[in-house]
């Protein structure tokens, strides 16, 4: 199986997400669930973001239908990611 990352963008403190395990809610294709093998949680400045392994089995849809993300093993890291468009969802390999 190949490496699938779903990198979002958050206003939330990482750290608050970092102790929870869990970022909501995000608009994920139903397609890529089963594909998703880690998650980034980017930080809205694009400065700092969780890096961690999808956890597929915990992560479930909202009542708006929107995915609730848990992920195993976060850390949280400097990176320098920007965001070139609205949609706050990319998936890359």
């Amino acid at each position: 199986m190949s490496k699938l990352i779903l990198q979002v963008r958050t206003k939330d403190n990482l750290l608050e997400l970092l102790a929870a395990s869990e970022s909501r809610a995000w608009v994920v294709a139903a397609d890529k669930i089963n594909q998703i093998t880690h998650v980034q949680i980017v930080n809205f400045d694009g400065t700092q973001m969780i890096e961690g392994i999808f956890d597929r089995n915990d992560s479930y849809r909202s009542s708006e239908n929107k995915l609730v993300i848990k992920f195993l093993d976060g850390r949280i890291v400097n990176c320098r990611v920007q965001f070139d468009a609205q949609n706050p969802v990319r998936y890359f390999t």
